[in-house]
């Protein structure tokens, strides 16, 4: 007898039952020698969790996460999936991942909970990092499109960075403004994005348990931290604005690669086949150049032959109806 889908997921979901464990101490954490050491230079990747989070249809998820093994050199150390209330064919596809290798931790959410919630995706987003147990963290979200071509060192000499006691993540350069400055081979800016942030695991406890840390002790059932200042409709994105505000406070800088047609990290914004359709215009490099460290930048494929067509169409079609209806355009 096939046992019932619900039942599959409750042997894997921890956040069905129970509420988000606290993050450690960070006094006990700064105590602590720099990882780096311990960093593999032929894999550094190694000492890496890939710590992902997301929604909605998995048919693209399988793809995307091997693409991000190639992006970092090798399959990371750990790659851990916090899933936000999918449909059971997503759960399905996600447990397939865990049974082949890809995932090492999933965890899946019943979507009727509280904590599943477009304007609380902070409960997922911190819980992949909170879940992680490799030395440094991996931040990227599953409707990210990655492309390198040589720069076969970048990971080792990108850890290294985050020994200089000012830097706090590696990150994109599609972020909310442009960069402070330009420093060797990086921009410099003050905000880490979860579309692709590299940083300690000490780093992301320091930052939480500092500026949230009731918040976050708290299980995120609390009033919004008052200190985490922006708009209501953009309160959702609560990690990213702690790990802001936590470079502001203390003085610390992001840093990010620029980018050309060797090195490219994509935001996308959708899912299943139509990600996987601009994947295909994206490995081809098709129209990226317009793109480059674009602030909030979206990539979106240059239209067909057969799009432009369509699209000329539909032009001429709304100029008769606005002439008809005596409607002009906007």
């Amino acid at each position: 007898m096939r046992t019932p889908i619900s039942a599959e997921f409750t042997t894997i979901s921890m956040t069905t039952q129970t509420a988000i464990p606290p993050a450690p101490s960070t006094d006990h954490q700064q105590q602590r020698p720099s990882p780096f050491a311990a960093v593999n230079p032929a894999k550094p990747w190694e000492s890496l969790t890939l710590a992902m989070s997301g929604f909605g249809d998995g048919i693209a998820q399988r793809r995307i996460i091997l693409d991000w093994f190639d992006f970092l050199g090798g399959r990371p150390g750990e790659v851990v999936y916090i899933d936000g209330g999918s449909k059971p064919s997503t759960h399905r596809r996600l447990l397939a991942l865990v049974h082949e290798g890809i995932i090492d931790k999933l965890e899946i959410l019943n979507p009727k909970h509280y904590e599943n919630s477009f304007h609380r995706c902070y409960f997922q987003e911190y819980q992949s990092g909170n879940r992680a147990s490799m030395p440094y963290l991996c931040f990227a979200k599953p409707d990210m499109l990655t492309f390198r071509r040589g720069f076969e060192s970048w990971l080792y000499e990108d850890l290294r960075a985050l020994e200089r006691p000012e830097v706090f993540a590696i990150t994109t350069t599609h972020l909310i403004d442009p960069p402070i400055r330009r420093e060797d081979a990086h921009n410099v800016y003050d905000f880490a994005s979860l579309n692709f942030s590299i940083m300690k695991r000490t780093a992301f406890h320091d930052a939480m348990n500092r500026q949230v840390g009731e918040f976050v002790a708290d299980h995120f059932r609390g009033p919004y931290p008052a200190s985490i200042r922006c708009e209501e409709k953009f309160r959702r994105a609560l990690v990213e604005w702690v790990w802001q505000q936590h470079c502001v406070d203390q003085g610390l800088v992001t840093l990010a690669r620029p980018e050309s047609a060797d090195w490219t990290l994509f935001h996308i914004n959708k899912y299943g086949r139509k990600l996987l359709s601009y994947r295909k215009s994206f490995r081809a490099r098709a129209g990226i150049e317009a793109h480059f460290d674009k602030p909030k930048g979206l990539y979106r494929p240059p239209f067909t032959p057969l799009q432009k067509f369509g699209r000329s169409i539909e032009g001429a079609v709304r100029s008769v109806r606005n002439k008809i209806t005596g409607h002009s355009p906007p």
